[in-house]
């Protein structure tokens, strides 16, 4: 099992115990971002989604929202 996969799997089950289940995962042209929840792209979302950290990898993402919720 790769790390990915590993801390994907450990985001995927914190998001069921804290938030519904929902994970999001974005993948733009030069960074990822990710984040507990789902962002309201009609409301504020745009927004929310800007102030998220970019990370340069998925690995790099997943690992700081993971150890974030501990």
């Amino acid at each position: 099992m790769s790390v990915i996969e590993i801390l994907f799997e450990i985001a995927e089950g914190m998001a069921k115990q804290k938030y519904d289940g929902h994970l999001t995962v974005m993948r733009f042209t030069t960074h990822w971002k990710v984040m507990f929840g789902t962002p309201n792209l009609d409301i504020d979302g745009r927004q929310e989604v800007r102030q998220l950290k970019a990370y340069s990898s998925l690995a790099e993402a997943l690992k700081e929202l993971v150890c974030s919720e501990l």
